[in-house]
């Protein structure tokens, strides 16, 4: 009998499950710290000790703390919850997300995308990965769905919009009358949207 007939070893199928769920939590604490923290500001160690694992580990999935980092930067990012068909009725799929409820408690502790985004876009390592995901996750496929004249340019408003209303919006959250301005301020968010995706406005 020759080797190659020999029996395969068969895999670990609890070794493999194991790993997965180690590189799960090691993503997950990444995306609470670099909520946080700038890129700079986030120490290997502290990450590690929140995922309960060996600094060690972290470097073995992936590779260094800028390869996490895009690990983080590529989960970001998505147009999913607003950017289906008809396009018509995107705007107020988009209006009922940043008009609907806040969840303070995740923007001060928890992870949240914008606020990796607002903490390491000025990181001379971290921005240009922050501004790779963010083209190819968000800008880009708003452009794509664009119809009509200046639809990259429309895909890059809106875009603006949306980030920076949820950013006025969270803080602006806990003000006295909040609610009433954000109930006054639909209709105008709302023909807002429908002009940038519409092109006619």
């Amino acid at each position: 009998m020759t080797t190659a007939h020999l029996p395969k070893p068969r895999k670990n199928a609890g070794a493999s499950r194991d790993s997965e769920a180690t590189r799960a939590r090691i993503l997950e604490a990444a995306q609470v710290h670099f909520s946080r923290n700038s890129f700079e500001g986030v120490g290997l160690r502290d990450l590690a000790c929140d995922a309960s694992v060996d600094p060690a580990l972290v470097i073995r999935y992936f590779g260094s703390k800028e390869g996490l980092f895009r690990e983080v930067a590529s989960q970001a990012f998505g147009t999913e919850d607003f950017l289906q068909p008809p396009l018509s009725e995107m705007p107020m799929r988009v209006a009922a997300l940043l008009l609907g409820p806040a969840n303070q408690e995740a923007w001060r502790s928890g992870y949240n995308p914008l606020r990796v985004l607002l903490c390491s876009i000025g990181s001379p390592v971290a921005g240009p990965i922050l501004a790779e995901y963010l083209d190819r996750d968000f800008i880009e496929p708003l452009a794509m769905a664009m119809r009509g004249e200046q639809a990259d340019e429309r895909g890059v408003a809106l875009a603006a919009q949306i980030l920076g209303f949820a950013l006025i919006r969270v803080a602006l959250d806990e003000r006295e009358g909040a609610a009433a301005r954000l109930n006054a301020l639909h209709p105008l968010l709302l023909n807002s949207l429908e002009g940038l995706v519409e092109g006619q406005r």
